[in-house]
């Protein structure tokens, strides 16, 4: 491998993760963080579009499958004969290492890798030590999936200088510089959210406990208990997921002192709920993107519940944000506006897209972020929707488009629009509004979900399905979206 080649994870929250994370840091290399629920067609475009050199996985988890999509994709990877991958299908992959008990030539066996002869060890140590003293902070350091108005993934690419600045500033944010602290792992290390607790985590020494490959409110919750966490970190969803644990199991949860929610709009009932039942001393909201490495306002925990479940707190130190209009003015405080913001947390681009990088990165190093936000004289932010049609369904990003475009290779399917509807769970959920061929039979929530099962991740899957003939249009012929939410919000009252 040569320095800044990628090196995919498409892995669950584990301690060989963790490893392989650590590892490509210290090597120079650039970190692709993988969804583990991508189906094989999602994984293709993933590895494509990240030029993804070696690949770390592992066999299966769960019911996902890891090594059978893998080899789905890769029926000829052993043309060469060899352990180096060579195939027309992903000409960038090289090397794949899997954690597991399956066998194959082209793929290197996690344990067998880490049982290398101690000379063989030595050499790579001393390439490593090399590649350390060639690491630029400017260079990349990973590449974040996010998504487009197209509904195909972007890839934000973060550099050395971002994350090593964001692991100590986001680190004082969750108070780990006051003493040694222990976390508990809920969150997804793929998601920038993650990614930035690990970051924060090796820059402080706190502790990081993993529950479980996947989030799971039973297993949080006796984590806690039995390892004394003092700060956990979730989505709103995730947190509505423990309170319903905890008020069957009653865990001890008394170490607890700090609670931090982000990736989703937190309910005021829920905020209230969640400091209450784990009598948590500071309960803090943040907010972020993937593009500025997860987080660069976070709640100082003075708020009032009232404050606390409306704002997203201040900035961090040595980030600048502006709010403005329709025209690139500077708006008053209090007023409506699009949010900007410049520092050392702002990615360098868009991977191999100079387009919309132009769009969303300006010459001075302004981020437009789509959401709309009113900032308050205090320097206190209130995010007020967004421009763009993006669901946030449970902390996870979801652009229509994509899951359109893959509805409308269902044959009875002509046409479908997706929106984002309320759900005081999740914060919103997925309901696909379909237009049918002429003579086909009305398809039910059931139908689509068989339909959509193995091909696309399980949260993109629409948990409403609703058959009309026609769409409320503008005059140009363009959807009105904001009319099917109008719908469904009629129809749920009724």
């Amino acid at each position: 491998m040569q320095r800044q080649d990628v090196v995919g994870l498409w892995i669950t929250n584990s301690a060989q993760w963790y490893i392989s994370y650590l590892a490509a840091q210290l090597g120079g290399y650039i970190t692709a963080c993988i969804n583990p629920a991508l189906q094989a067609q999602e994984l293709d475009y993933a590895l494509k579009k990240a030029k993804v050199h070696t690949l770390i996985t592992t066999e299966r988890c769960g019911k996902q499958n890891f090594y059978k999509i893998l080899k789905s994709l890769l029926p000829t990877a052993n043309e060469a004969g060899s352990r180096s991958i060579e195939t027309t299908q992903l000409p960038h992959l090289r090397h794949v290492v899997i954690d597991g008990e399956s066998s194959s030539e082209e793929f290197t066996n996690w344990a067998e890798l880490l049982s290398q002869p101690s000379s063989t060890e030595v050499k790579l140590i001393d390439e490593l030590n090399e590649n350390v003293r060639n690491i630029s902070p400017e260079s990349a350091s990973a590449i974040q999936f996010t998504s487009g108005t197209t509904g195909q993934p972007k890839l934000a690419v973060l550099s050395n200088f971002s994350f090593l600045n964001q692991g100590y500033y986001f680190g004082r944010a969750l108070k780990l510089h006051n003493g040694h602290k222990s976390i508990c792992m809920t969150l997804p290390m793929f998601h920038v959210f993650g990614l930035s607790v690990v970051n924060a985590a090796v820059k402080h020494g706190a502790t990081l406990v993993l529950p479980s490959p996947t989030f799971d409110s039973k297993a949080a919750l006796e984590s806690i208990a039995n390892e004394g966490c003092n700060l956990i970190l979730g989505t709103p969803t995730m947190y509505v997921g423990m309170l319903e644990e905890q008020m069957v199991s009653k865990h001890s949860t008394h170490t607890l002192e700090l609670g931090i929610v982000g990736g989703a709009a937190c309910s005021p009932e829920i905020y209230a709920q969640t400091k209450k039942i784990f009598n948590l001393k500071e309960f803090l909201i943040g907010y972020g993107m993937s593009e500025g490495c997860a987080a660069f306002f976070t709640q100082e925990g003075t708020e009032s519940v009232e404050e606390a479940s409306q704002t997203v707190g201040r900035l961090y130190d040595h980030v600048e944000a502006k709010v403005i209009n329709d025209k690139g003015g500077v708006v008053k405080f209090g007023e409506l506006g699009e949010l900007c913001v410049r520092g050392y947390m702002v990615m360098t681009e868009y991977k191999d897209d100079a387009e919309k990088t132009r769009e969303t990165l300006d010459k001075h190093g302004w981020l437009k972020t789509g959401d709309k936000c009113i900032l308050q004289s205090n320097g206190v932010a209130r995010i007020a929707g967004r421009n763009k049609d993006m669901i946030i369904r449970g902390g996870e990003n979801i652009f229509p488009k994509e899951i359109e475009g893959f509805l409308d290779t269902h044959e009875d399917i002509v046409e479908s629009q997706v929106i984002g509807v309320p759900d005081k769970r999740m914060g919103e959920e997925i309901c696909a509004y379909i237009r049918l061929r002429s003579g086909a039979n009305t398809l039910t929530h059931e139908d689509v979900k068989r339909f959509c099962q193995g091909k696309i991740a399980h949260f993109k899957v629409p948990r409403y399905v609703r058959c009309v003939e026609e769409y409320p249009k503008t005059s140009s012929g363009k959807i009105k979206k904001y009319e099917l939410q109008e719908w469904f919000q009629k129809e749920s009252k009724s």
